[in-house]
């Protein structure tokens, strides 16, 4: 019989869905229970569990990916607080510290992908110059990324520093690095574009992971993201774009946490994840 060959994409979870509040063993078994292929973290910079993980901890990461479901990504340091391009020197040592801790502690558990920030654009930090120090951070990041196996993959966020495919292709394409690729996220840009042209413009080469989200473009700002299925986005273009790009990988949603009871919760999540998927398969 021949060998199925078309795309496919996993479910994944990404812990910030559940709050702060869930144990991680919980958030696993939770994701398990729930149908979920993957487990995405974003850990703290200390405490337990943390980018510092110890080796009993990194030990005890090791066994819950094991058991499953896997750890899909990490978070590459803590880029709101820490960016790796700050212009202030001691926040920009300790946001390139905690990416580097970052990349070791992903290749000692296995997970081949980071999501990274790699500047943010505020009033005291000028575009120009962030965008000029965040390519000088990432020249000095990424041979640990490439020596160490795992992928940074540049998210676009709402940090004022990539706005367009073209920003995001000069970025990532400057660096002609396997090691660099997009983390594409559908509901970040909705504010101002289409997900399916920054999809057809990135290609599935690029794509490392895909993020999803619902946007309501009536308020707009903040307020616009919602629920999976009550925004704005048009899910069947969206997803048949990726299908024929050849995108294939995990896709994982990023909303905000529910008041309802976990288990329900995670069923919902999960319920619309399948619906969304299946606009790829249909």
């Amino acid at each position: 019989m021949p060998m199925n060959t078309a795309p496919r994409l996993r479910k994944g979870l990404r812990d910030s869905c559940l709050g702060g509040a869930t144990p991680l063993p919980e958030v696993f078994s939770l994701a398990r229970r729930g149908g979920f292929e993957g487990v995405e973290l974003t850990l703290p910079a200390d405490g337990r569990f943390s980018l510092r993980a110890t080796q009993a901890e990194r030990q005890e990461l090791r066994r819950l990916a094991a058991d499953g479901p896997p750890i899909l990504c990490l978070n590459a340091g803590l880029p709101w607080q820490y960016s790796a391009s700050s212009l202030d020197a001691e926040t920009r040592a300790e946001g390139q510290a905690l990416v580097r801790g970052s990349i070791d502690l992903a290749a000692d558990l296995e997970v081949d992908t980071l999501l990274y920030i790699p500047g943010v654009v505020t009033d005291d930090q000028p575009f120009t110059q962030v965008w000029d120090a965040a390519r000088a951070a990432t020249e000095a990041l990424l041979p640990q990324a490439e020596q160490a196996g795992v992928t940074l993959a540049v998210e676009n966020v709402w940090n004022a520093l990539i706005l367009s495919p073209r920003d995001m292709l000069e970025f990532v394409d400057g660096f002609a690095s396997p090691n660099l690729r997009v983390y594409f996220d559908v509901g970040n840009v909705m504010q101002f574009g289409r997900p399916q042209h920054w999809i057809e413009a990135l290609g599935a080469e690029r794509i490392a992971r895909v993020h999803v989200k619902d946007f309501t473009l009536t308020p707009g700002g903040w307020l616009g993201f919602t629920q999976l299925l009550h925004g704005d986005v048009d899910w069947p273009v969206v997803m048949q774009t990726l299908r024929r790009v050849g995108y294939r990988g995990w896709i994982t949603p990023e909303v905000s946490p529910s008041s309802a009871a976990p288990e329900a919760w995670v069923a919902e999540l999960s319920a619309a994840m399948d619906t969304i998927i299946g606009y790829y398969d249909g």
